[in-house]
């Protein structure tokens, strides 16, 4: 597959791009974005810069990269979130483009229920302000910047921006 063939390449181009609302946070080798195929408030993706297939596939430096990334955004989806636990998957069936996949279930949702729900992107999960907000408040988290605190709401679980 080559990069202009790839939707996840593709879409790392336009991130890249001035008109665009961009990365979250970007490292030497990897770039966070909001979940690129559903707007699910917390879910994020890691994604290689350069084109890959899988892990296996990784160089060096984006082996290096990768654990600390992910602890990092755990960490970071933890605090705005409030989320006692970040779940994570990486298939690579749908788009084979190195990327993983992170972020809180609803407190109404757990486990496989919210897994599958969220691969078969069960537009119930869909929540593109809630969304956006979070993702606003990771890219502040992730780079350092003052943000507003978030809680969860207790009945669905979406986190909403108030006080600590």
């Amino acid at each position: 597959m080559t990069n202009t063939e790839c939707p996840l390449c593709v879409r790392a181009a336009t991130l890249e791009a001035a008109a665009a609302p961009g990365w979250l946070t970007r490292t030497g080798h990897w770039g966070v974005s909001p979940h690129p195929a559903i707007p699910v408030p917390g879910w994020i993706a890691a994604q290689t810069l350069r084109h890959t297939e899988g892990l296996g596939a990784l160089n060096a430096a984006e082996s290096a990269e990768l654990g600390p990334l992910l602890a990092r955004l755990s960490a970071a989806v933890t605090r705005v979130t409030g989320s006692e636990r970040v779940y994570t998957y990486s298939l690579g069936e749908g788009c084979p483009h190195t990327h993983i996949l992170l972020g809180p279930p609803r407190r109404d949702l757990r486990g496989p229920d919210f897994v599958t729900a969220l691969l078969r992107r069960d537009e119930s999960l869909a929540d593109a302000a809630g969304a956006s907000r979070i993702a606003g408040a990771l890219a502040d988290e992730l780079n350092g910047r003052p943000h507003p605190p978030t809680t969860g709401n207790p009945t669905t679980g979406t986190p909403t921006t108030g006080k600590r």
